[in-house]
């Protein structure tokens, strides 16, 4: 039922608002159901909250990836990242850097093209700031943070070479 919602969100750019909205509290009433099931299931080894998280943050990078200017999968996805995140009661480190990263790389975009979704990220990272220690908070965007500015380096320092390579 969960890779059921999370393909609605797919579909949700077609859908009205108040569709999308539904797919997104639905999809966060299954998140908290997944403890309780995955006690009573013998075979759930994928079935976690990381595991519907990751899948959800996979179809906001599918979405940057392949249509960059659209952001309707991706409000839905930092919704979601939103809901989950309130209704933890704790949130570890990993889980932490698991949901920061498309958050981070989003306000870390500078085209203004979408400043109402960074607007929109910026909110949630807030919200998620609101929900665990300082100081665990500030090390993981700082790593999160580093790690995006060394990958784009990488990317540009590469794309250099093959220019020179193959000019």
């Amino acid at each position: 039922i969960i890779l059921d919602t999370l393909e609605q969100l797919n579909l949700a750019e077609s859908g009205s608002p108040e569709l999308r909205t539904q797919v997104v509290k639905n999809l966060v009433a299954l998140t908290k159901l997944i403890p309780g099931v995955s006690s009573t299931l013998q075979d759930t080894e994928e079935l976690s909250q990381d595991f519907v998280i990751k899948k959800a943050i996979k179809l906001s990078n599918q979405e940057l990836v392949n249509s960059p200017k659209v952001v309707t999968k991706r409000t839905l996805v930092f919704n979601y990242l939103a809901a989950v995140c309130l209704q933890m009661s704790d949130i570890d480190k990993d889980m932490l850097e698991l949901v920061l990263t498309p958050l981070v790389r989003e306000v870390s975009i500078t085209s203004a093209n979408n400043s109402e979704l960074r607007t929109h990220a910026q909110e949630v990272m807030d919200i998620i700031k609101t929900k665990v220690a300082d100081e665990m908070y500030s090390k993981t965007l700082l790593a999160i943070q580093l790690r995006i500015t060394r990958v784009r380096g990488e990317r540009t320092a590469k794309k250099k070479q093959n220019l020179i390579k193959n000019p």
